[in-house]
C-alpha cells in the first residue's frame, strides 16, 4: 500500500499512461473534483506551465482537466466543499 498525500492511499501502482513507474520515494499529492478552489488552482498551474515553457500538451490536457472538473463541479454543486 502506498500513501499518497496526508489523507489518501492507493493499494495499486502508481504509474504514467504510458507505464512508467513513479518511484515510490517520489511525494504525491491527490486533489478531487469536490476541491471548490480547484478550478482556479490549475488555472494558475496552467499559466506557470505556458509561462515555464511546457510543450501545449501539456497546456491542452491541464485545460481539458479544468474543464471536466468546472462541468462536474456545475451539475454537482452539493457536493462541492472547501478543503478540510
Amino acid at each position: 500500500m502506498r500513501q499518497i498525500d496526508g489523507k489518501y492511499k492507493t493499494s495499486g501502482d502508481v504509474t504514467k499512461l504510458d507505464g512508467t513507474p513513479i518511484p515510490e520515494d517520489e511525494p504525491l499529492m491527490l486533489f478531487r473534483g469536490q476541491d471548490k478552489l480547484l478550478p482556479e488552482l490549475l488555472e494558475k498551474y496552467n499559466e506557470l506551465c505556458k509561462n515555464a515553457g511546457s510543450p501545449q500538451d501539456q497546456l491542452d490536457k491541464v485545460a481539458q482537466q479544468i474543464e471536466k472538473i468546472k462541468q462536474w463541479q456545475a451539475a454537482n454543486p452539493n457536493r462541492l466543499k472547501t478543503p478540510d
